[in-house]
């Protein structure tokens, strides 16, 4: 099926809270820009909007838990059809070794086995009236990281290990599982897009990035906090070690695709 736009689904738009990330969708999409590096500026503006409304108690439940993720989901599959030439789809019912189907909200291609897949995950944020107890740095973007990872990485097995299955030529997982996942398709990667509080949390994240890239082809990080982790102060996009790099992890899967 097409693509699922997931900022644009006719639930959101009419949300407040949602309008941050419908302008910076809209953004991107009237430029020109083929990578992330292109739109950090805009990507990063969006961010803080958002968390503003956050603070303000502009926000429901729904909203942060998505809103954040389906930007980033959106912007990373916009940014790929660009630089690759393809058409990136939404697929739905992909068949599990343990589950019955998964969905797969960025793949490649359309019909027959999925080659390539994408994970998008995005945590962090400030303190927000529904949170009273929250500290005023707000919630640590490491906190749900080690959930999530493990979430994405069990469908990513899953999947595969459904295709070794239905071979039927005794592919599964080895006594070597990662080099079983780098040989096993679809090839997946996992972008993490995370508001860090302080040094402490930065370096977390930046850990758990790394713990991700031995499970999928490779886990690109954008991080992101208040300058010199002053609360008075804007946004500012914080440096990660180059290995785990959205942009340049993004260009990898940019080639991946145009040799697909």
């Amino acid at each position: 099926m097409p693509r699922n736009i997931k900022t644009l689904g006719r639930r959101r738009v009419s949300r407040p809270a949602r309008q941050p990330f419908i302008e910076g969708l809209r953004t991107i999409e009237q430029g020109k820009a083929r990578t992330f590096k292109a739109v950090e500026p805009v990507f990063l503006h969006t961010m803080a909007d958002f968390d503003r409304l956050v603070s303000a108690g502009r926000t429901g439940q729904g909203d942060r838990q998505n809103g954040k993720g389906d930007f980033l989901n959106d912007v990373l599959a916009l940014l790929l059809e660009r630089c690759s030439g393809k058409r990136l789809h939404t697929r739905r019912g992909v068949p599990g070794l343990l589950f019955r189907t998964h969905n797969l909200d960025i793949a490649y291609p359309v019909s027959g086995m999925v080659q390539l897949t994408i994970e998008t995950k995005a945590t962090g944020g400030p303190k927000h009236p529904g949170s009273p107890k929250q500290t005023a740095q707000g919630r640590a973007g490491s906190a749900d990281l080690e959930k999530r990872i493990k979430e994405a990485a069990f469908k990513d097995i899953d999947v595969k290990g459904e295709y070794a299955r239905a071979l039927g030529e005794g592919g599964g997982a080895t006594s070597d599982l990662t080099l079983w996942l780098r040989r096993t398709p679809p090839h997946n990667w996992l972008f993490l897009s995370v508001r860090v509080r302080n040094q402490t949390d930065l370096e977390k994240t930046v850990d758990f990035a790394h713990i991700a890239s031995r499970w999928f082809e490779a886990c690109g990080l954008f991080a992101y906090g208040h300058e010199n982790w002053d609360l008075t102060k804007p946004y500012e996009v914080k440096r990660v070690p180059t290995t785990v790099e959205l942009d340049r992890v993004l260009a990898g899967v940019c080639v991946a695709l145009r040799h697909l």
